[in-house]
């Protein structure tokens, strides 16, 4: 486990591309682990005791919070086949990619020696220079994140692969992972080169002693941001983080409204943790109140993400559709 946290900016495939199943939920470095779930739905049952109080109202938080209509939707059926059968699918074509960004990381530490850019000796006092080193590098790898989802929204050919994760018409914690490969493998890679530069310059030029600050193989500030409500972010339990907070941290209701159907939606918080990016570059959309939600791609292609098999395909056929029958006709 320790092998992780030294390297604080791995993507959560990069870790699990060759892990079991029941190891997503036992590994405190997965986002699906047991206790981020108990948390998340601790969370979802204070509130929802609260809310029932200020309305005046009774009824079975069971039925609310583990409707169903929601659980035992379609689509949320097919997000639980294609995470048992992707866990083995997504192992096997991506183990090969997964030390990219390690590999980086020594390819760059190579090159800072060459050229006798390495300190011998960190700025700063120990607890100081481990505490600012690992926020540098989970800034680095959330804006990695960032970065590739605006590409999987905004290049048409990515677009295809992302539809996956947005066709679910109903979200529960499983359809964080119904992510085509393609997904994972350009995440995986942009990650990997983005954080293992950043990593090797942070332990090469500024601080050589830098320790990360972490619990249970993974930082601080990941293992916080987990336990407070990550996996209320795909389900249909509305949790915001308030008007000021939420420019800060990308909050469960902001993510819903990332999948929404509804056009004013489009294109708004694309940010994993951090709201500094969509603030920056002008996607940040921060609810006023709660505001009722759809699920889907909002467009005539909503159902058609119905199995297992055109979960991997269709994003292939219709790429074959858009670029290459067109010129095989000519």
């Amino acid at each position: 486990m320790s092998e992780l946290l030294d390297y604080p900016y791995l993507s959560f495939f990069e870790r699990f591309s060759v892990a079991p199943i029941k190891d997503i939920f036992i590994l405190p470095s997965s986002r699906l682990f047991l206790a981020y779930l108990a948390s998340s739905f601790l969370i979802a049952l204070v509130g929802h005791a609260v809310s029932a109080r200020t309305r005046g109202t009774k009824s079975n938080p069971m039925h609310d919070l583990l409707p169903s209509s929601v659980y035992l939707h379609r689509s949320a059926v097919v997000d639980y086949w294609y995470f048992m059968v992707n866990a083995i699918v997504s192992g096997v074509l991506l183990a090969p990619f997964a030390g990219v960004g390690l590999v980086v990381t020594s390819r760059v530490s190579d090159f800072l020696k060459a050229v006798g850019w390495v300190t011998q000796s960190s700025i700063g006092a120990p607890w100081m220079v481990n505490v600012l080193g690992t926020l540098f590098l989970v800034l680095v790898a959330d804006f990695s994140s960032y970065l590739v989802h605006v590409w999987f929204h905004r290049i048409p050919w990515l677009w295809e692969f992302h539809k996956v994760h947005h066709s679910a018409e109903v979200m529960t914690p499983v359809t964080v992972l119904r992510m085509h490969p393609m997904d994972d493998f350009v995440t995986m890679v942009v990650g990997g080169v983005l954080g293992g530069t950043a990593d090797a310059v942070l332990r090469g030029c500024i601080a050589p002693t830098f320790s990360p600050v972490g619990l249970y193989g993974i930082t601080i500030f990941t293992f916080v941001f987990y336990v407070f409500g990550y996996n209320l972010r795909h389900s249909h339990i509305w949790v915001s983080y308030g008007p000021w907070l939420s420019r800060i941290f990308i909050s469960p209701a902001q993510h819903q409204i990332h999948h929404s159907k509804a056009k004013r939606h489009w294109n708004k918080n694309y940010g994993f943790m951090f709201a500094l990016w969509d603030w920056l570059f002008g996607s940040l959309y921060v609810p006023k109140e709660q505001e009722p939600l759809e699920f889907g791609l909002g467009t005539s292609e909503d159902g058609e993400y119905s199995s297992v098999l055109r979960l991997y395909g269709l994003p292939l056929v219709k790429l074959y559709r858009k670029y290459v029958r067109p010129t095989s006709r000519h």
